[in-house]
């Protein structure tokens, strides 16, 4: 009964109903200029899931469904092209609805969440977060850095920021417990965090290293043609994820105040952990040895043309496959996330169409394109995306909506941009970076909640951190783009 309704579950409600007579009115809205009938439909749905995504008036997956369905229904009764073309038809309006489970960018995520629940499923994970942390040492601050080279190095074998946090974030709980150290204490606030951070700032080195990175890319290649193999996107990526874990590392050591140098008996405990699970088992040593050999032919694609979707199809195929595998369909189906892959798909979908309508060349133009922008050099440009990015970045509690309403919209604005050569595909590559390097709140990503939700620090420890972070992270990322990237000829 509604009058059994909290307070919360009202708010959702009116937030729903908000969405719906907004798309509702975009749909009705008198024709635009420059606009197709398609163009409006999709700009309405899209305006759809802003409201219901940063209100999180409905659950992701939901939401996924009914960005999908919409899509179907609008598309299908607009007018398939000119005037007295009829309707395109739902039939043909499905396959745009549903075209984000067939691109490249949702495949490696798809492949990426299985690859992270094979890799937790043998226990592999742990034993190299103790690895490391025997290999610095126990004085605090090295314990810190242990966590975050951990975490960077776990990029290359669990492609999810989510499941690289949640596979950590119990090694730094065990340590606090295990060194006897308040949950409150300086130390404890710095590793959970330096856990959560890192995540997502480890993401963006590798194109597998977060979802949103082959997405990206994936609606770079659309629009401009210009593919970014594996080795690419490490190069451009790497060395800007790399500076970031160094400013991370110095933000928590000096930001934080730490109660005790080292840890009494640190070294003990952890050669304890490692002795305790005993050795390489020979599941350990196989998947050890087939994500090895994936990195190598994601690296080397450039040499024998096999992309990096296809070379995780297989990885995956063969980690599941009888006598060769390591683990089977019934125990690992059950640890991915489907919403998420669902999250994905829908986000592709309403990106493509928003592409493929001129929707997001339409909203750019009636935008930034009103304030001059468009006619502005390429680095003021970037800024003045960089800025709207950063403001609109702070309402998502998702980067994966984030992701699927700014880059195609980044995108429209820089082909409508008067600027001749234009480096689009490599203004929208560094640009994406800020979706991940400016999440401010611990809401705005599922890994920093996972850290959060050890209650080791609230969210004014968090922003001491994420503030100077975002700031310098900014500055870093305009010096890159006047050196490193402008020397490699991205931008």
């Amino acid at each position: 009964m509604i009058s059994d309704w909290t307070t919360k579950d009202q708010r959702k409600l009116m937030w729903l109903l908000l969405g719906l007579i907004s798309m509702l009115v975009i749909f009705f809205a008198g024709s635009a200029q420059g606009l197709s009938v398609q163009g409006q439909r999709v700009l309405g749905i899209l305006a759809f899931a802003v409201v219901v995504w940063i209100s999180q008036a409905i659950s992701y997956p939901l939401s996924a469904i009914a960005i999908i369905a919409f899509l179907i229904l609008s598309l299908g009764f607009a007018p398939a092209g000119d005037a007295g073309a009829g309707l395109l038809g739902t039939g043909k309006a499905i396959t745009m609805g549903l075209s984000g489970f067939t691109n490249s960018g949702w495949v490696l995520v798809a492949t990426g969440l299985f690859l992270s629940a094979i890799i937790v499923e043998t226990g592999l994970e742990k034993r190299m977060a103790l690895a490391i942390l025997k290999i610095f040492g126990i004085k605090t601050k090295n314990v810190i850095l242990g966590m975050i080279l951990a975490m960077y190095a776990f990029t290359f074998f669990i492609p999810s920021a989510t499941a690289r946090a949640a596979t950590l974030i119990p090694i730094a709980l065990g340590l606090i417990e295990t060194f006897k150290v308040s949950r409150k204490s300086g130390f404890a606030k710095a590793l959970t965090m330096a856990v959560g951070i890192s995540a997502t700032l480890s993401g963006i080195g590798l194109l597998t290293g977060v979802a949103q990175n082959p997405v990206t890319v994936f609606f770079v290649e659309k629009t401009t043609g210009k593919g970014t193999t594996w080795m690419e996107w490490l190069i451009i990526s790497e060395p800007f994820a790399l500076v970031l874990a160094g400013v991370l590392y110095f933000l928590l050591t000096r930001m934080i105040k730490e109660e005790i140098a080292e840890i009494p008996g640190g070294k003990e405990i952890v050669y304890k952990e490692l002795q305790e699970l005993g050795p390489m088992s020979r599941r350990e040593k196989k998947v050890f040895v087939i994500l090895v050999v994936t990195i190598i032919a994601w690296a080397t694609e450039s040499f024998h043309k096999i992309d990096a979707n296809t070379v995780s199809i297989f990885t995956v195929l063969i980690l599941l496959a009888p006598i060769v595998g390591v683990t089977d369909w019934k125990s690992v189906g059950k640890k991915v996330d489907y919403g998420t892959l669902l999250l994905f798909a829908a986000g592709i979908s309403l990106g493509e169409q928003v592409l493929r309508t001129g929707a997001a060349t339409w909203l750019a133009k009636n935008s930034l394109g009103t304030m001059g922008v468009t006619t502005m050099p390429p680095f003021l440009i970037l800024i003045s995306i960089a800025a709207a990015v950063f403001v609109i970045r702070i309402a998502f509690s998702s980067s994966t909506s984030a992701t699927a309403t700014l880059i195609p919209t980044i995108l429209g604005f820089l082909l409508s941009a008067e600027t001749p050569n234009l480096p689009i595909a490599g203004m929208a590559i560094i640009t994406s970076y800020i979706l991940l390097f400016g999440s401010l709140l611990p809401v705005n990503v599922p890994q920093t909640m996972i850290a959060y939700g050890t209650d080791t620090f609230d969210t004014t420890d968090f922003l001491k951190i994420t503030i100077p972070l975002t700031i310098i992270g900014f500055l870093i990322w305009l010096l890159f783009y006047a050196t490193y990237w402008h020397w490699l000829g991205l931008v």
